[in-house]
C-alpha cells in the first residue's frame, strides 16, 4: 500500500462497507493477532472519514479508477 499512498484505493471488508482509503497506518497492538489499519489520518483527507478495521477482514483491495483488483483474499 506504500506505493499506492495518495492515490484512491477501494478496500472491502467482510461484513461491512468498502472503505475509499489515500493512506493508512497500521500496527498491532498488544495481544493483537491481525494488524488494524487506520485510513486517511496521515496527513488527514478533507471529506473523508477515518475509518479503522484489522486486516483479517479485508477482502479484497481495488484501483477506485479502474476497478483493477489489487490484492484479493483466496
Amino acid at each position: 500500500m506504500n506505493a499506492r499512498d495518495g492515490i484512491a484505493t477501494l478496500v472491502d471488508v467482510r461484513d461491512g462497507p468498502t472503505f475509499t482509503v489515500f493512506n493508512i497506518a497500521w500496527g498491532y497492538d498488544l495481544g493483537d493477532e491481525y494488524a488494524h489499519m487506520t485510513t486517511n489520518a496521515s496527513p488527514f483527507v478533507a471529506g473523508l472519514p477515518i475509518d479503522f478495521f484489522f486486516t483479517d477482514r479485508v477482502i479484497q483491495v481495488r484501483d477506485a479508477s479502474t476497478g483493477r483488483v489489487l490484492y484479493s483474499r483466496r
